[in-house]
């Protein structure tokens, strides 16, 4: 199998020459621990496959992708001024997850999450530590890592992924 990956998915193809036409051949398909696939009937949703050996009706049927339930990281680095004008710069990381009951949702509906997650968090930083000096800055760390929590939590609830706090 040769794997592809996408910014927020991967696909297995069975060869290079399927790896070269962005489709696959094959009726079985497995899925690994903690992924589950995303299956299209004629460019539909159709269900989700759960990890383990699985049959599909190619070419009716197909794979569109995988999500991984795994719990992700992204680090962000945003350079901000505090309000004693000293430039610093932030290093701010963020656990995250696929819930299974909402993959649908991750896979069609968000484009590039670990963008918009850096975007939200450039947004929070760069909101909060202007207010500090940067000794406020350096002693609330915890709260700007719940601010960038709760922030994340209120916009992407709709958008179905789990956020965790990293210490």
């Amino acid at each position: 199998f040769v794997s592809y990956q996408f910014a927020s998915h991967s696909i297995d193809y069975c060869c290079s020459r399927c790896l070269e036409r962005k489709m696959n051949c094959c009726c079985i398909q497995c899925v690994r621990t903690q992924e589950v696939a995303i299956v299209e009937d004629l460019g539909q949703f159709k269900t989700l496959l759960e990890p383990g050996f699985n049959c599909v009706l190619y070419p009716i049927t197909n794979v569109a992708g995988t999500l991984s339930l795994r719990i992700q990281q992204l680090d962000v680095i945003c350079e901000t001024k505090t309000k004693d004008n000293v430039f610093i710069q932030v290093a701010v990381a963020v656990q995250f997850r696929v819930l299974l009951e909402n993959a649908y949702d991750a896979f069609y509906r968000l484009s590039d999450p670990r963008g918009q997650i850096q975007s939200y968090v450039f947004d929070v930083v760069r909101s909060t530590v202007p207010q500090l000096e940067l000794d406020e800055a350096f002693a609330s760390k915890a709260k700007i890592a719940q601010d960038v929590l709760a922030q994340l939590q209120e916009v992407m609830r709709v958008r179905n992924l789990c956020f965790f706090l990293s210490n």
